[in-house]
């Protein structure tokens, strides 16, 4: 015990943490930083931490941010129960620095996710029960944090909302389901001129994949999310992300004029065919996996890979009928959430 404090308060010191607004509230509204490598990333602390339930949201990207995440939904339903961490990564949302690119590499990242750990770990108390929700890019960000060392030990559950642990598997598998679609959506006289773009750049392709061909491949699935009639929201507009920016005091100025883009190198080889899936047999905490059917940028059949993969022994996958990649914020928010929150009500 004394040789593990001792560690943490060494972590802190690293990092320049600190200890000021700890809220052991039911209604915690925090501000704080971890710097680490250059780079100081800012985490947010809403809701209920006197439950000593925290779930950390690790947001998609890489470049993307966290507080897109806290919407008025889960500000009046989730964090009355318990707490949620919003975590700014590297070189995403109102982190600064990162001027040396060099540390824009997976392990930094996972790096950067232990010590976000320890920090909450050491600011809420050790007996804190932390659950991680990697959506996107987040859900392959998150794996590959379990995967190493002790990590999985240090949490009490994983969530996977609609991630992307392998990319030569979802980029076969956005291409057969916008295909299948294509088909559907010509035939109805839907959209012809979209969908015939997108089929008739799909059906040639060969797998694996050029790097630039999965960029093309994201580029379409995120657009045949506005072409189908099954989704009732599509995503998310801009002008509700800037609504929800505003009404949770985001730091405009530093989303943009501080704003350092994460390189084109991490993305390259995200798309180069990078997968996190390989050491997945490991992994044995309680899993809930949440995707919706109709997201072409993860499509739902990741969650199959997953499920036949680790080794946990309760893990639990839903699909949502009319959702895409934004299934928290979309037509079925309150189902999601309402699996969200039994998890960790059932895991805590």
């Amino acid at each position: 015990m004394k040789t593990h404090l001792i560690a943490l308060l060494a972590t802190c010191l690293l990092t320049a943490c600190h200890k000021e607004q700890i809220s052991i509230s039911t209604h915690a509204d925090d501000l704080f930083y971890l710097q680490n490598k250059g780079v100081s990333m800012p985490i947010r602390v809403h809701g209920n931490t006197a439950s000593k339930v925290i779930m950390l949201m690790v947001h998609g990207g890489p470049g993307g941010d966290a507080l897109i995440y806290r919407s008025s939904y889960v500000k009046e339903h989730v964090e009355p129960v318990f707490a949620i961490a919003y975590w700014d990564q590297r070189n995403g949302g109102a982190s600064q620095g990162g001027a040396n690119r060099s540390y824009d590499r997976l392990e930094d990242f996972v790096e950067d996710f232990e010590k976000v750990v320890t920090l909450l770990q050491y600011r809420y108390g050790e007996d804190i029960s932390i659950f991680v929700n990697g959506h996107s890019w987040g859900g392959f960000l998150t794996p590959a944090f379990l995967q190493k060392g002790n990590n999985q030990q240090r949490v009490k559950g994983w969530i996977q909302s609609a991630g992307a642990h392998d990319i030569p598997l979802l980029n076969e598998l956005a291409v057969r389901m916008m295909l299948r679609k294509a088909e559907v959506e010509i035939n109805a006289g839907r959209h012809v001129t979209d969908w015939t773009e997108i089929r008739e750049f799909c059906e040639p392709l060969s797998f694996p994949l050029t790097t630039e061909q999965g960029g093309k491949i994201n580029e379409y699935a995120a657009a045949a999310h506005l072409l189908t009639p099954e989704l009732p929201t599509g995503f998310i507009s801009q002008r509700d992300v800037y609504k929800t920016y505003i009404e949770n005091h985001a730091p405009l100025l530093q989303f943009t004029l501080g704003y350092n883009p994460v390189p084109a190198a991490l993305i390259n080889w995200l798309f180069e065919g990078q997968q996190v899936s390989d050491g997945m047999s490991g992994i044995q905490i309680p899993t809930l996996l949440l995707y919706g059917k109709w997201d072409y940028i993860c499509p739902p059949e990741l969650a199959d890979d997953i499920e036949q993969r680790i080794q946990s022994s309760y893990k639990k996958k839903v699909i949502f009928e009319n959702s895409g990649h934004g299934l928290m914020a979309g037509a079925d928010k309150q189902a999601y959430w309402r699996e969200v929150m039994d998890f960790m009500e059932a895991f805590r």
